[in-house]
């Protein structure tokens, strides 16, 4: 896997992943879905993550005008 090309996934406790979108004003049950399946959840899991259907992820991407932007998953079957 080209990891130059993956934007970073760190998947978040449930107190973090409640206080950041708490933080946002977003709604958990209304996230974007990521599958179990998805290369960036396994890379997670083959680091040693114990990596959860209903889990949080957030992805981190570089972006030129503001530098980083976060974003939000809720892991899926």
């Amino acid at each position: 896997m080209d990891l130059g090309l993956m934007p970073k996934h760190t998947l978040l406790s449930d107190r973090q992943a409640k206080q950041e979108l708490k933080s946002l004003n977003i709604d958990y049950e209304r996230l974007p879905l990521i599958s179990y399946a998805d290369a960036a959840i396994q890379y997670l899991i083959q680091q040693g993550f114990d990596v959860s259907i209903g889990d949080v992820v957030k992805i981190t991407r570089r972006s030129d005008t503001v530098g980083e932007a976060f974003y939000y998953r809720k892991v899926v079957l």
